[in-house]
């Protein structure tokens, strides 16, 4: 079991990555008390972004929406690999909704992670 303290020195590895990416303007980084599985409220590290993803109506095919990426801040929580899977997306965060469009207009398949700003 993890400690309070513990808990906050990995929100703050979670921080450094976003700093360090040039993404900390554009996630918002925090803890909170949520129920977690079993129902129990405990403290969990949440992290949104805007992201475009494409939609199900023809008349417009992309949508902007919010990103939420949440896990619980526990024994087994690793700030490095939770960054990691934000700071892999780094170019499609800081990329245009128009860019990002354009991407997924040209790539149907291919996941965020795999964009990259020329």
């Amino acid at each position: 079991m993890a400690t309070r303290k513990q808990k906050f020195e990995q929100v703050d590895i979670v921080k450094k990555a976003l700093i360090r990416n040039g993404l900390i303007d554009e996630v918002t980084v925090g803890a909170y008390l949520m129920e977690n599985f079993v129902g129990e409220r405990t403290l969990h590290i949440k992290c949104t972004w805007n992201e475009t993803f494409k939609s199900h109506n023809p008349s417009d095919p992309y949508m902007e929406k919010t990103t939420e990426k949440i896990e619980e801040l526990n024994g087994y929580f690793s700030g490095r690999v939770f960054a990691e899977g934000i700071t892999q997306r780094k170019d499609w965060i800081l990329a245009t909704g128009k860019d990002r469009r354009a991407f997924l207009a040209n790539n149907p398949y291919a996941h965020p992670a795999m964009y990259r700003s020329c």
